[in-house]
């Protein structure tokens, strides 16, 4: 989406002037995005916007909450879609929840933890009770794909920035959903250590859209240095999102970049062009 401005293509958080004559250009499918409230003026549209972000994070919580809590459930055979309307009520009076896509939204927002739900739930209708039952995590279950189209609910983490191709694992983080990590991440390690606070989860083969990553770069202190690599970043196909310099020794300097990737096999290939360059020294990846 863009917009024209006497007749000029310009940003949407362009800044307008009195009797400026102003054209929106609408894409099919478009939708309002949480960016807009850097720059849109007034309170209507601020109030419009976030009206619109609140109910599709709603929506995006109760889709994750049901694929978490259906995950829980085949480990005993069931499913929220084949629970009876006796089942459901009997599940939402022992939540005090008035309705079951409510209970699946505090699942989705990382506000209750699936596994205990689950068993609470077995244990509300069933004459065999789950608590005595053994469960492991992921027993006969395949870890929860993540597709990269899960919205605000799914958050990768800065501090490991996982790709497609990484092994990952997820934190829940109450009342924004889960956050994902590469496993070796120095952040999970409490998180592994208690049992209901962290998810299996793997990459879906149906991946969509771009992933955030870090690398640094040590080069020599050569004029145009920065443009040279950059240059390279952008003809792989990737958008740098941040870089930073950082000078060392007179000689050499280091460049952090943070930068757009399909996957792994898209980060080596980077890697691999920007290796080629005679001004980079040493180069690698940035996992936290």
């Amino acid at each position: 989406m863009a917009a024209r401005v006497e007749r000029r293509l310009v940003p949407l958080r362009s800044k307008l002037l009195n009797g400026q004559t102003v054209e929106v250009i609408t894409a099919p499918g478009g939708t309002p995005n949480a960016a807009w409230l850097n720059f849109v003026v007034t309170s209507k549209a601020r109030a419009n916007i976030r009206g619109y972000l609140k109910n599709l994070k709603r929506q995006e919580a109760i889709d994750l909450g049901g694929r978490l809590l259906d995950k829980e459930l085949a480990d005993y055979s069931k499913c929220v879609d084949t629970l009876s309307e006796e089942e459901l009520q009997c599940v939402l009076a022992q939540f005090r929840i008035g309705d079951i896509d409510s209970l699946l939204e505090e699942i989705g927002l990382g506000n209750r933890m699936p596994r205990l739900v689950a068993r609470r739930m077995l244990e509300s209708f069933s004459d065999q009770t789950p608590g005595g039952v053994e469960h492991e995590q992921g027993k006969g279950v395949a870890p929860l794909a993540i597709r990269g189209t899960e919205g605000m609910v799914v958050n990768f983490a800065k501090c490991c920035r996982p790709i497609p191709g990484d092994d990952i694992l997820a934190t829940f983080n109450p009342g924004k959903g889960i956050v994902v990590h590469h496993q070796n991440c120095r952040n999970i390690g409490e998180f592994r250590r208690s049992g209901d606070s962290w998810l299996e989860v793997q990459w879906g083969g149906d991946l969509e859209g771009d992933f955030t990553t870090a690398i640094k770069v040590e080069v020599g202190n050569k004029r145009g240095v920065l443009a040279t690599v950059a240059a390279a970043i952008s003809e792989m196909g990737s958008n740098i999102e941040n870089v930073n310099m950082e000078e060392r020794d007179g000689l050499t300097s280091t460049l952090h970049f943070a930068m757009t990737v399909k996957d792994r096999k898209h980060l080596a290939n980077i890697m691999r062009r920007l290796r080629a360059l005679p001004q980079v020294l040493k180069i690698s990846r940035q996992t936290g």
